[in-house]
């Protein structure tokens, strides 16, 4: 099992030499892993690790909860494509004036989640309280469990 898990030596713990470029193998080796693990080049992932999402199954619907702190309804766009649900939010703060050159806030967020089949992506609902998105979805009625009585 730990066989399947990347090992890295850890230099950050090593003290740094007291020399003007002693931060050169740090950066050289996260670069490195980075390029040879596949992982991204940038820091930020595309959806950040403390933004909650929750799936649950019940027995006539699936409901999907997600942070989306700081968007507003009208910047938040849910699609099914088939048995997949793609969340993504995208929000711009615009300039006060065309000429500013100052920094403004971009934010940009996307998930896609493969959803169980036997599921009505029509019938979907979707409502965004307090900076948490809900979405509804209900099951077909062939697809809803069935109890079968035991007999003696």
């Amino acid at each position: 099992m730990f066989g399947l898990i990347p090992w890295t030596r850890r230099t950050a713990l090593l003290p740094r030499p007291e020399t003007p470029l002693g931060w050169m193998p740090e950066e050289f080796e996260r670069l490195f892993n980075r390029f040879l693990t596949g992982g991204p080049v940038r820091e930020m992932p595309e959806w950040p690790h403390w933004w909650g999402l929750t799936t649950e199954e019940r027995e006539n619907e699936v409901v999907i909860r997600v942070e989306l702190p700081g968007f507003e309804p009208g910047e938040v766009k849910v699609e099914f494509m088939g048995e997949r649900l793609t969340i993504e939010a995208e929000h711009r703060e615009p300039a006060e004036k065309p000429e500013e050159t100052a920094e403004r806030v971009h934010a940009h967020v996307k998930r896609v989640l493969t959803l169980p089949a036997g599921l009505e992506p029509e019938k979907a609902e979707a409502t965004h309280q307090h900076g948490v998105l809900e979405v509804r979805v209900p099951r077909r009625p062939e697809a809803v469990a069935r109890k079968v009585e035991v007999k003696t």
